[in-house]
């Protein structure tokens, strides 16, 4: 038996191109001018460290809780109805033998509508979110409340990830990291190997 934790955007769902551009549209919808690399900027931040970004930066007069709402309300049809898996995802999970979290910075509600629309939620135990923990995933510590609903420690676990920065944070408490690149190249060995 493995037992892993897995990304969703840009690992399991073929979701980043909406995410590289969302912070830029969020500015855009209240009729201002995003600065001209706002979604680099906030691209390694989870949503409450971007809305307290945006906050500051562009002197929004509302609540971090108001604005990651109104971010998520321009992306949630999106995962509702259109999102799509990364290719070979459903494949690789039905024949992989382990017991399975995601650990995200998006929202719990957006990932489990996706996951269960793309039939792959039910090989998940649970889904943990940078907003429980109060912790980015640039943060060992987010990865190691993932290994606590696992009942695992870290040099038990894969983790699979599409960013380097997530990589370096579960690398640095003892992760076996397996970076994203297509899932249609994984099998055992290439995983048994590529985890060390």
């Amino acid at each position: 038996m493995n037992y892993s934790i897995f990304d969703v955007d840009g690992t399991i769902l073929d979701s980043m191109e909406v995410w590289n551009t969302l912070a830029s549209r969020y500015i855009q919808s209240l009729d201002r001018i995003p600065e001209k690399n706002l979604d680099k900027i906030v691209s390694e931040m989870s949503l409450e460290q971007s809305a307290i970004y945006l906050k500051k930066r562009y002197r929004i007069y509302k609540q971090e809780e108001v604005i990651i709402s109104e971010v998520l309300n321009l992306i949630s049809d999106f995962y509702k109805h259109e999102v799509k898996l990364m290719p070979g995802f459903k494949d690789f999970i039905t024949h992989f033998d382990s017991m399975n979290v995601i650990g995200t910075s998006c929202d719990e509600e957006l990932v489990k509508s996706a996951l269960k629309r793309l039939g792959v939620l039910d090989y998940f135990e649970d889904i943990m979110t940078c907003s429980k923990v109060n912790k980015g995933k640039d943060d060992p510590g987010f990865y190691l409340a993932c290994a606590d609903i696992l009942e695992q420690k870290p040099d038990n676990i894969f983790v699979f990830e599409d960013a380097d920065y997530c990589i370096d944070a579960a690398r640095k408490v003892g992760f076996k990291v397996i970076k994203i690149k297509d899932w249609r190249d994984l099998n055992e060995e290439c995983i048994n190997n590529c985890g060390k």
